[in-house]
């Protein structure tokens, strides 16, 4: 990639030979002077346009620039490639790159230079044996969606596929395209990879899961994957997490995508650990009022946690709840906050415990 701190350098150095100010570099450049500066100390570099016109005003190369005047540089004719690009020629300068008169590792130097439609006809008019996985990943995050699938169309043979190629790839393609992908490398494709690109897949994600048959999940990938597959789906994997023990803190962190019966079958099978105040609080707008308040009569609630329950709580469990408590110093507050939760016998017991 570019060295723009390299570049930077060559660049200050050719304006301090030509004897010119910033400003008057500037000037000559139509850019502003707070432009070369920034060039000169790397934080960017000349965009198509000025690069030809700074390589006609130092009487140097475009190649030289980018390679920092080093004469072992690494980049090799993308000046031609440059030239082309600034005369609207997309096509000649794709001919180029085929043609192995430039570096493809040029092209994908200055890709972050170039408007995604300029980059988008090259890449188009590219030949199947130019670009590899590797070249597509680095210029995934500058294409279009439909340039990167007509590319990965091109270059679908190429053997060098990896998974981490597919990772790089994943956000920027079409879910189908990805889906695709990920089914030819089902022998290296494991669950983590595919939590990985989980937010990418839209609705392939649940054909896959469901075409790779998952036993086992660990709970921590299970929580990753929950918010981008189907309900139904995310239930089979519980299911199949082999979970006898649980606690409240996976729980909470799954529980907004799991359907009300299917959480309570799920607390009727295992054993609900480290159950807080907070921990049932962040459950109860999921369960239903039997399951929250087999939970609640197991946790000592003070107050604030049986006011932040009771809507959620059925009137029978809030009057057990409410007759083992140690509520003697209840603020009169808690008990009008808890007034329309309560019926009558309810209520007058717990004026006589706060009397």
């Amino acid at each position: 990639m570019l060295n723009s701190q390299l570049i930077g350098s060559y660049i200050s150095k050719q304006r301090k030979e030509k004897d010119l100010t910033q400003v008057e570099l500037a000037e000559q450049l139509n850019v502003s002077h707070q432009a070369v500066s920034k060039w000169e100390r790397g934080d960017s570099i000349p965009d198509i346009g000025t690069l030809l016109t700074l390589a006609e005003l130092y009487d140097t190369s475009v190649d030289d620039i980018l390679n920092g005047g080093k004469n072992d540089g690494h980049f090799r004719n993308i000046g031609k490639v440059v030239q082309k690009v600034a005369h609207d020629e997309p096509k000649e300068a794709a001919d180029l790159l085929n043609e192995g008169e430039a570096d493809v590792d040029g092209l994908l130097s200055i890709a972050p230079v170039l408007k995604s439609s300029t980059l988008s006809k090259i890449t188009n008019n590219i030949n199947d044996q130019t670009f590899t996985f590797e070249h597509m990943a680095i210029l995934a995050p500058f294409l279009d969606n439909d340039s990167l699938d007509k590319l990965l169309h091109k270059i679908k043979n190429d053997d060098s596929l990896t998974m981490e190629h597919t990772l790089a790839i994943a956000p920027f393609i079409h879910s189908e395209s990805l889906y695709n992908l990920v089914k030819d490398q089902k022998e290296t494709l494991s669950l983590k990879h595919i939590t990985r690109i989980a937010p990418f897949l839209d609705d392939y994600i649940n054909k896959l899961i469901e075409e790779e048959n998952i036993e086992d999940i660990r709970w921590e990938l299970l929580v990753g994957l929950a918010p981008f597959v189907k309900r139904e789906v995310l239930h089979n994997l519980i299911l199949h997490a082999d979970e006898k023990i649980l606690s409240s803190e996976k729980l909470v962190a799954i529980v907004p995508f799991l359907g009300q019966s299917f959480l309570d079958e799920l607390v009727e099978k295992v054993e609900i650990t480290q159950l807080t105040k907070k921990n049932l609080t962040a459950l109860a707008p999921f369960m239903s009022e039997n399951t929250l308040g087999k939970l609640a009569i197991s946790v000592d609630l003070d107050d604030q946690s049986l006011i932040a329950l009771a809507p959620f709580l059925g009137k029978d469990t809030l009057k057990s709840i409410i007759e083992k408590a140690n509520l003697e110093e209840l603020d009169p507050n808690v008990v009008v906050s808890l007034a329309p939760f309560m019926d009558k016998d309810t209520l007058v017991t717990l004026f006589e415990k706060t009397r």
